[in-house]
């Protein structure tokens, strides 16, 4: 919210008007931020100032949104949470199918296949049904954040960090529930399931 002096005091009683609340500096072109910043500490002898690079003050904030705010705290729930149902669903669907399929699982061991080639189709397919959900998740969660950002002009948008970091975590949940999904493989015998 921007505001000007006069509305800031008033919200702000204890200020004073001489009182700046942030100064910003431009620094020579090719000169380091941090090192500027790092110079300035030492300079400055006021301990109560903060002086840092405008990307340590934006990587504090953002710590501080995501860790210190309770829609933050909420949020870093809601996604445990959100992996957590992902990985119970996966796991069903892969339990249901290695629980249709146990007899041939049971031919292939009975035939010579290693336990360890079973294990891979079971997680193969929980790698395709892995990509298979990230692919739409990824194309809802991106319109919803252009839609946001139209209606509230914050500047939200999918970064590539956020989609590789989204579809390594569907990987690693899909291996989980695949790893889950075949523990009765490994007690399976042929000879009992015929």
């Amino acid at each position: 919210m921007i505001v000007s002096d006069q509305t800031f005091l008033t919200l702000f009683p204890a200020r004073r008007s001489g009182a700046p609340d942030h100064i910003l500096l431009q620094v020579r072109p090719g000169a380091d931020p941090v090192a500027v910043a790092a110079r300035l500490r030492g300079i400055v002898s006021d301990k109560t100032l903060r002086i840092r690079s405008y990307a340590e003050a934006g990587a504090a904030d953002l710590s501080y949104q995501q860790t210190k705010r309770p829609t933050g705290i909420i949020f870093g729930f809601g996604v445990i949470i959100g992996v957590l149902v992902g990985i119970v669903i996966l796991y069903q669907v892969l339990s249901t199918d290695v629980a249709d399929h146990l007899s041939e699982y049971a031919t292939f061991k009975a035939m010579g296949y290693s336990h360890r080639f079973i294990l891979g189709i079971v997680f193969e397919e929980a790698l395709i049904l892995g990509i298979l959900g990230f692919i739409p998740g990824f194309t809802i969660a991106t319109g919803l954040l252009t839609g946001m950002a139209m209606a509230t002009t914050l500047p939200l948008a999918m970064t590539s960090g956020m989609a590789v970091s989204v579809f390594v975590g569907s990987i690693v949940a899909a291996a989980l529930s695949g790893a889950f999904a075949t523990r009765r493989l490994a007690a399976a015998d042929p000879a009992d399931l015929f």
